[in-house]
């Protein structure tokens, strides 16, 4: 996957905060989009500092300031950000101007689902992770779309990513083949240890494989989200020269990224957004 990490997420230091970006979605200039670090916000403790999650403990005005540095380079206003209820789940939603700012503030976020889409321009799609994986897609056709996928085991067990795409050709009559995709930086597979049961429920869906998932001792084995993620896009019929995948990984980086895994559940979020610009 050398192309692909070369596609991936790239770090860009020269802004108010830190943040990443993916060539591959930035090459025709129509898409923004972007994933926070932890870094240059105000956040305090194991929150510290760029912490954009309310439901970590942290301070409310603490996230809501984190939110506006952040947005703020992107010429977006925070309040706009729009989300759901994640639940580590595979539902897809539409979301149009109606929702816009839902999860904006604390408690508006209203629906449950794990992958949010729209075909409304400057309406910035959000989704938060900690290790989880975040798949931002984006359909540049006739009517442009944008999907942001949030998966952890459970929805890439459940393939939200495949699902996500199918939504799309299914709702939008977008070819799979002219999507373009970007996978965040999520927890690599070094540090991501499950147990046997689990591994044979991944296995029994066909990620069995060396490639996917590999044995440490009878009890703990390795999983591979990124790798999951791209093989599901990539059987979805999403050509795998428009895949760009992130190997930044959440827990190994411990001065760039939160990890809930690595801080035993006390920690922040990392935020990621997708929009359609005004052509």
């Amino acid at each position: 996957m050398t192309n692909g990490q070369e596609k991936g997420f790239k770090l860009f230091t020269g802004g108010t905060v830190p943040y990443l970006q993916a060539p591959v979605l930035n090459n025709n200039g129509l898409i923004g989009h972007a994933f926070s670090t932890r870094k240059g916000g105000c956040s305090k403790g194991p929150f510290a500092s760029l912490n954009t999650g309310y439901h970590t403990g942290d301070k409310y005005d603490y996230v809501l300031e984190n939110r506006a540095l952040f947005m703020d380079q992107f010429a977006y206003d925070y309040r706009a950000l729009t989300s759901s209820v994640q639940v580590h789940g595979t539902t897809v939603g539409i979301f149009s101007e109606a929702e816009r700012g839902e999860g904006a503030l604390p408690e508006t976020a209203r629906r449950q689902c794990d992958a949010l889409v729209t075909a409304e321009p400057n309406l910035p799609l959000a989704a938060y992770s900690a290790d989880c994986q975040l798949i931002f897609l984006a359909a540049m056709c006739e009517r442009p779309v944008v999907a942001l996928a949030h998966a952890g085991w459970k929805g890439t067990l459940g393939n939200i990513t495949g699902k996500t795409v199918a939504f799309l050709h299914r709702h939008f009559a977008v070819d799979p083949e002219e999507i373009v995709a970007a996978l965040s930086p999520a927890v690599c597979r070094n540090c991501y240890l499950i147990d046997r049961d689990l591994s044979r429920r991944f296995q029994a869906v066909g990620w069995g494989s060396q490639r996917f998932i590999s044995a440490i001792d009878e009890s703990n084995f390795e999983l591979d989200l990124p790798a999951i993620n791209t093989a599901q896009l990539i059987k979805s019929g999403v050509k795998e020269e428009n895949i760009g995948c992130s190997r930044w990984c959440t827990s190994c980086r411990e001065d760039l990224f939160y990890s809930y895994r690595r801080d035993n559940g006390v920690t922040g979020r990392m935020l990621g957004f997708i929009s359609i610009k005004d052509s």
